[in-house]
């Protein structure tokens, strides 16, 4: 059987597509997606001493495979991404565990600030989803000891200062949801002086924690910056080299809306505006104020694809259907 399939993906094309692997019973057991459909299928099937021990536990399995072959690798990224979604096969780890994703409430209603975890998210100061589970539920003891939140908890008594007046509860508000926002960095920046103070002050154990606090908090923040801005931005041009032609697709807060192949002089001939308007749906998409969890993983996923690929352009646009 595994020399029949061997043989079946020496005859598969060198072109970008997505493959599905099934089991004796047709389920589809994984989804991938390959630059050269053949290369990569046929990888499965040669001895490989990095083969993890799923691979090699998917690859007993295996008893048939089908391909889907597109026009680019970033066509075969979505595609993956849309099957993983609709068929949850038991070997896909990414995006196939969202219901576990939380959000992040900063709640500030009746001058009461506090940081909630949640698994449905609220309309008001709400931010994620997080696939991040166990970094939340650090995220949010590191920002309550700062601004002295929790006062029941035991960090802020054994490392806070005594005499350290609370911060205004206006004020702590505006820094977090800054920081959830526009990345403002000032809770890092009120860990900087706190860890300085306490380095003056020979308080070692205590600086040193809050160095720790401090990477944390700037790669929490970093890391979802591409979430945030998708909410932000709403409408962008991205482009592709797609051999001797251009594929462009029209992004609405960071999920695909259409898309379309032309040829390079043509795409030149027109403004990124006028590019947009060609591919526009027939009605403006509702405004997303808080992304679902089956949105999430696929936001992050394109746009890292992005910063990866320099041959990638993506331009923010003016509102086409204003």
């Amino acid at each position: 059987m595994k020399e029949t399939l061997k043989n079946q993906a020496k005859n598969l094309p060198l072109s970008p597509g997505v493959y599905l692997m099934k089991d004796r019973h047709g389920e589809i057991i994984y989804i991938g997606k390959a630059k050269k459909l053949r290369e990569r299928v046929s990888s499965y099937f040669v001895r490989n001493k990095q083969h993890s021990s799923k691979t090699l536990r998917l690859i007993q399995q295996l008893a048939a495979f089908d391909v889907i072959e597109v026009e680019s690798e970033l066509d075969a990224l979505l595609l993956e991404c849309q099957l993983i979604q609709t068929h949850r096969p038991i070997y896909n780890r990414q995006m196939n565990a969202f219901e576990k994703y939380k959000y992040v409430e900063i709640n500030a209603e009746q001058g009461e600030l506090s940081i909630n975890i949640l698994s449905v998210p609220t309309k008001t100061n709400c931010f994620g989803p997080f696939s991040i589970n166990k970094k939340l539920s650090k995220l949010k003891l590191i920002l309550e000891s700062l601004y002295r939140l929790n006062q029941s908890n035991y960090w802020q008594h054994s490392f806070l200062e005594s005499t350290s007046e609370p911060v205004e509860s206006n004020i702590a508000a505006k820094e977090i949801l800054g920081a959830f926002t526009f990345n403002n960095q000032l809770p890092q920046k009120r860990l900087e002086i706190k860890m300085m103070s306490a380095s003056d002050n020979h308080s070692f154990e205590k600086a040193l924690k809050l160095r720790e606090d401090w990477h944390f908090l700037t790669r929490f923040f970093n890391q979802n910056k591409k979430l945030i801005l998708a909410n932000q931005t709403n409408w962008q041009l991205l482009s592709v080299p797609v051999g001797s032609k251009i594929k462009y697709y029209l992004i609405y807060q960071g999920l695909v809306i259409s898309q379309r192949t032309i040829t390079t002089r043509t795409f030149s001939n027109y403004t990124p505006s006028e590019l947009a308007k060609k591919i526009l749906p027939k009605n403006k998409p509702e405004n997303i104020q808080q992304f679902s969890k089956n949105q999430v993983d696929f936001i992050n996923i394109l746009y890292s694809y992005i910063n990866r690929h320099k041959e990638c352009r993506l331009l923010d646009l003016t509102d086409p259907f204003a």
